[in-house]
Parts: structure tokens; sequence; C-alpha cells
């Protein structure tokens, strides 16, 4: 979807220069396991969709939440320290990955936790935006870098959400079932 972005020029003639990128591409079931500056490019362009998705002019969480499970799906290969998973199930691991690969990879890990957790709290699902959010804080911490005060706000919301969910439902089916006692 995002090849027009990427190859902003295509050699004159034909495509065939993509073949052997779509050849390792399928050998790895669909994972890109080389790290390089498109790779990035793509991951950076969901985030920032993600993100889009979820202002006021948009707001589809439903493709904000997509756009942030494609770019962690992207990462997948990569965040693991000093190797990449490669092939069908991404069982293999090349070793010898620069350590520089793996801290980038963590550190866009983390936004994509904090995309996916901001998408789960505007759809209301404030346990999954919890996980998420601490699940953003661990990936700044594997990557050696400060968790963001916004994920830790954020991470608050969503705890402060869900308490305010279940005393909901607690007085919900507490009227419920007093109401069936009389």
């Amino acid at each position: 979807n995002y090849c027009s972005i990427a190859y902003l020029h295509f050699p004159v003639g034909n495509s065939l220069f993509l073949a052997e990128h779509q050849y390792v591409i399928s050998k790895n079931s669909g994972f890109e396991c080389r790290w390089n500056p498109l790779l990035k490019q793509l991951i950076m362009i969901r985030l920032n969709l993600s993100m889009c998705f979820l202002k006021e002019e948009l707001k589809d969480t439903k493709e904000a939440l997509s756009q942030a499970n494609l770019a962690l799906r992207a990462l997948r290969p990569f965040t693991e320290k000093g190797v990449v998973l490669t092939g069908k199930k991404l069982s293999k691991k090349r070793k010898d990955e620069p350590q520089e690969t793996f801290k980038e990879a963590k550190s866009l890990q983390a936004k994509a936790y904090f995309r996916l957790g901001s998408a789960q709290l505007a759809a209301a699902d404030f346990e999954e935006a919890v996980n998420s959010f601490d699940k953003s804080a661990k990936c700044s911490k594997e990557a050696d870098l400060q968790v963001e005060d916004a994920v830790v706000r954020k991470l608050n919301e969503a705890k402060r959400q869900r308490k305010q969910k279940k005393e909901k439902e607690r007085k919900k089916f507490k009227l419920m079932f007093s109401s069936q006692d009389e």
C-alpha cells in the first residue's frame, strides 16, 4: 500500500527491481527482516496515521487500532536484543544484529504501543489500554530510554477510567440484584 510513498521514483521500464525484495519477504511470512530506512519510514507512517485517525476530525478508532497493530507487526522481527527473527514462523534467529537496530526498534515499538493504547482508550477498552501503556513503558526501559510523561499520564487516565467503569458496573449489578430480592 505504501510503495508509492517509499519509492517515489521507479526506474524506466518495469518494476523488476522489487522482485528480489518480494522474494525475501515471501520467505519470511510477509515480514521485512532487514532493518533499513525504508522500513523505519513505513513504520513511522503507520504510527502517524494511527495518531491522525484519533483526531476529532476523523475519529476512526478502528483504523487507528489497525495502523498501530500493523506497525507492531512490522517491528516483531527486531525486538530481541542482538538478533533478527527470520523464517516462515519467525523461529530462526539471525545473530550479530547491531545494538542500534534493537534500540531503534524498541523505541518505535514503545511509540506503537502508545498509539495502540490511545486508540483502545478512545474505544473505551480500558483494560487493554492499560496493558498497552504498560508495554510502552516496558519497551522504553528495554531501549534504555526514559518513559515519556505522556505515557504515564495516559496510563493513569486509563486506570482511572477502568476503575470508574468497574464501580459503575458494580453499582448496576448491586441495584439489579437488590431489586430482585424484594
